[in-house]
């Protein structure tokens, strides 16, 4: 209804650009959701094959080259998305106060019983260059991950790590907990 009211205000070419934008915030968490499934499945494939031709250390190599280009991959048509946590291993990815406000929710409400499946957050904000739609879902460690950022690192990650991040913060998780989370965001208007 806003939409229609605004474009009646401001004339047939603003009717049109509104009907080019989703049409709510369910349709916009279903494309932020494909977004991860790609963004992920795709790091998760590209850690696994490094992984297993050479090792561990491999894999930060991954992260550290290839997780950013993915990134920027699956951030087309306004989208942009990437990851973050409260404890950062790159310090591109660092949280922004918005984010950070959501991973310590995350954390209180996984503290209190939560499900990591309960803990999405969409939400549209304001910003200088507009309207905003953002959303956040949860990263849990897997298995996988607990080689590079578990609390036992095998020498040769740990000097990888070093190498690449210097000021890492991202160890000393279980299997489990909440390792960061996905960030997304799409300039609305």
């Amino acid at each position: 209804m806003r939409y229609l009211i605004i474009a009646g205000l401001l004339g047939v070419s603003s009717l049109a650009a509104a009907e080019t934008r989703p049409a709510n915030l369910d349709e916009l968490q279903l494309q932020a959701q494909e977004r991860i499934k790609g963004f992920s499945g795709e790091l998760k494939a590209a850690l696994k094959a490094a992984i297993s031709s050479g090792g561990f250390p491999n894999g930060v190599q991954v992260c550290q080259q290839q997780a950013p280009l993915i990134a920027q991959k699956w951030s087309t048509d306004g989208w942009q998305i990437g990851r973050t946590s409260l404890k950062v291993r790159n310090s591109d990815n660092n949280a922004d106060d918005w984010e950070q406000q959501i991973l310590q929710d995350y954390a209180d409400k996984l503290a209190s019983g939560s499900t990591p499946a309960q803990l999405k957050h969409a939400e549209v904000v304001s910003s200088d260059n507009g309207e905003v739609f953002r959303y956040m879902q949860p990263i849990m460690l897997d298995t996988l991950c607990v080689a590079c950022h578990g609390s036992q690192l095998a020498e040769a990650v740990k000097q990888q790590i070093q190498q690449h991040y210097p000021n890492d913060l991202a160890t000393g998780y279980n299997p489990g907990e909440l390792r960061g989370a996905f960030t997304l965001q799409k300039q609305l208007y």
